[in-house]
């Protein structure tokens, strides 16, 4: 294929992904309120705070990417934080201290990761690069080419990094040198959401969810397929009304893999099998968490629910957060904590979702779900700013 036959390619799907994402954002192009063209955000109930949170400190990443709604999310290695921000800068915080231990820039706009692991960080790009840096001093330890752009955070296992990119493929690359170890490839739907979810890696298997609904394992040496298995047939008579995206973040507890889909379904799957153990009818996007006992989900309206993890029955339901965009739920101590399009953080009890505590970080969108480390959270806005926000193992309620 010429390079500028896929330039054409590329920019024509670009603009169906743009444009479809502009319609699950909330646009009423194709019916509904004709006075009103946006679904507008729930207001914010009042309530009493049952729990004590404080700001820690903030700082500057780098240049935002309000409307992008980039998955770009810090990682740690346990002392530092390491994030990444659109106009190619890259950063080591001092987690306790908020104060930078080395900043470096890159002329790319960066719109994955970082993904830490042993003492290296990988990033995506929307050129399609992936780079690996040293993790101790910013350094450039390889560059690669992948096939499109890279809109979800690597996995990383032992000598292999698993990337997925927007045109299907899932890759496994050298961790040594960059070199390309397998490819396998995925239909495309004709029209997708802008976004991909990130593959997951336990034992011999690499994990991801697709475009076409379906949830695949690769094994991890060769790319042999080990198992598929679809979430739920795409059902609607319209394009718009098929599409069943795998885009949330798959979640591995136990020995289930938990997936979720655009106007499709939530399930557990087995991992060595794929088998549906329960599936729920669910529209997802942002994504999940898990516990023991329960599957925690921020759908695409908006409601937060908690699923059994062990039936999928759901427990509870809320809806105080619709067309606020939450992000996916954390879990920490006895809350779950989801951020949302106007800069505030929501803790929710997760015995009955319960609003325990709301806090402002400013006014930019929270698009990638808190990072959790002990009782502080790590949060990066749209607007390339970090936020440290420290909370109690448990409630004082």
């Amino acid at each position: 294929m010429s390079d500028s036959i896929k330039t054409s390619f590329f920019s024509s799907r670009l603009l169906k992904t743009f444009c479809l994402f502009l319609f699950i954002q909330g646009c009423s192009f194709f019916g509904g309120d004709e006075e009103e063209a946006f679904d507008q955000p729930a207001e914010l109930i009042d309530f009493t705070p049952s729990l004590d949170v404080d700001r820690e400190w903030k700082t500057s990443i780098g240049k935002g990417h309000e409307g992008l709604d980039l998955m770009l999310r810090p990682d740690t290695d346990g002392e530092t934080i390491y994030a990444a921000s659109f106009n190619g800068n890259v950063v080591a915080i001092n987690m306790q201290s908020g104060r930078k231990v080395w900043s470096e820039s890159f002329d790319v706009a960066f719109t994955a990761g970082p993904t830490y692991r042993d003492g290296i960080l990988v990033l995506g790009t929307n050129d399609g690069e992936l780079l690996a840096l040293d993790s101790m001093t910013g350094d450039t330890i390889w560059m690669s080419e992948v096939t499109s752009e890279v809109l979800a955070p690597v996995a990383i296992k032992d000598e292999s990094i698993f990337v997925r990119s927007v045109d299907g493929n899932l890759m496994s690359y050298s961790t040594i040198d960059g070199s390309v170890n397998w490819t396998s490839t995925h239909d495309v739907p004709r029209l997708s959401l802008r976004g991909t979810s990130a593959p997951v890696v336990i034992s011999n298997a690499v994990i991801c969810g697709f475009d076409d609904g379906k949830v695949t394992a690769y094994d991890l040496t060769d790319g042999s397929l080990l198992w598929e298995t679809m979430l739920t047939p795409p059902g609607g008579r319209t394009e718009i009304e098929k599409v069943s995206d795998i885009d949330a973040p798959l979640v591995i507890y136990g020995n289930e893999v938990y997936a979720g889909s655009y106007q499709g379904a939530l399930a557990a799957l087995a991992i060595e099998s794929g088998n549906i153990i329960w599936l729920t009818e669910a529209s997802l996007y942002a994504g999940m968490d898990v516990d023991d006992d329960v599957v925690f989900a921020s759908e695409a309206n908006g409601t937060i629910r908690a699923l059994s993890r062990f039936t999928g029955r759901e427990v509870w339901k809320k809806e105080t957060l619709l067309h606020r965009y939450p992000t996916a739920p954390a879990i920490i101590g006895d809350a779950i904590v989801v951020g949302d399009l106007e800069g505030y953080l929501h803790w929710l009890n997760k015995e009955d979702g319960e609003m325990l505590q709301r806090a402002s970080i400013g006014s930019d969108k929270i698009t990638s779900s808190p990072l959790v480390i002990g009782d502080s959270i790590y949060v990066q806005t749209d607007g390339g700013n970090l936020f440290s926000v420290k909370a109690p193992d448990e409630s004082s309620r």
